[in-house]
């Protein structure tokens, strides 16, 4: 049923008094966010409805509690289970990316393809969203583990556009209702068995409102996963693995992140996510 303005101004109304009531003094003296647990103290913490007055809550003490600024911005008119904080790591990281400069490639007519690396808040630490690509014998990253994303389409405005597109096809998690552009990243020049492709591959970092469900489409993808960003920062992680293809056989770099062999194009551009986003190092 549709909230009328006459009660959202009521509500409001309610709110402001209450601001102004011992209760709510007591109630956010702890100094600590109801959503984050962050400890901001008591003069930075804002009043925040758990159901949102405009989806028909009210300004009643049960609805009501006490909010760090950052998490009342990112809840907007959510109900408290449809979103997770980003808490101070994921917030960190889209504050450096946002000031990190993306190095662009110069090349001359290139085929173009865009993915997206796509992060999300979690109660364990921020998530990475990453695809295990569908067994083609004539992809030549077939069964690699990836991000989601292909090659760009004439109907794309733009690769971002590519990006936001492929990754919904792929995947199903729609970026332009859920998810937020954080910033473009270093292109990288596409390789396959050791050559080079004549393609290059430019990464957009994303944020997610939470870790949400996929639905992969069978004929792209063989397995989408939600992986701890920690594991790709903890250096134990960091092997010297043996790939043994039809066409590629050799000791490369790679992440091994829950049985997951993460190498070549993928590798390159989560070690320059990690470089720009972490600049004192993996393990600070």
């Amino acid at each position: 049923m549709p909230v009328s303005e006459e009660q959202i101004r009521r509500e409001r109304q309610k709110a402001r008094e209450i601001r102004k009531s011992p209760w709510w003094k007591r109630r956010k003296s702890s100094g600590l966010c109801h959503y984050c647990g962050a400890d901001v103290g008591a003069a930075e913490l804002t009043m925040d409805h758990i159901v949102p007055v405009i989806r028909g809550g009210r300004s009643a003490r049960g609805n009501l509690v006490a909010a760090c600024k950052p998490c009342n911005t990112e809840k907007k008119h959510a109900l408290d289970f449809e979103w997770e904080p980003k808490g101070e790591m994921l917030r960190s990281i889209e504050s450096r990316m946002r000031k990190a400069e993306a190095q662009l490639l110069d090349e001359k007519d290139p085929h173009r393809a865009a993915v997206a690396m796509v992060l999300a808040p979690h109660p364990d630490g921020p998530k990475v969203l990453m695809i295990r690509r569908a067994e083609h014998p004539e992809d030549p990253w077939s069964g690699h583990m990836a991000f989601p994303g292909g090659r760009s389409e004439p109907e794309d405005l733009s690769l971002v556009q590519t990006a936001i597109r492929e990754t919904l096809e792929e995947v199903g998690v729609d970026l332009t209702s859920h998810g937020e552009l954080i910033t473009p990243m270093n292109e990288l020049p596409a390789y396959s068995s050791g050559r080079p492709v004549g393609m290059v591959v430019s990464p957009f970092l994303f944020s997610l409102d939470r870790v949400r469900e996929t639905k992969i489409d069978p004929e792209e993808v063989a397995a989408a996963l939600w992986l701890p960003l920690a594991s790709f920062r903890d250096k134990s992680n960091h092997r010297q693995t043996l790939i043994d293809t039809p066409k590629f056989k050799s000791e490369v770099q790679a992440f091994v992140v829950e049985e997951q062999i993460v190498w070549g194009l993928t590798h390159r551009m989560i070690e320059n996510f990690l470089a720009a986003a972490f600049a004192e190092g993996p393990d600070s």
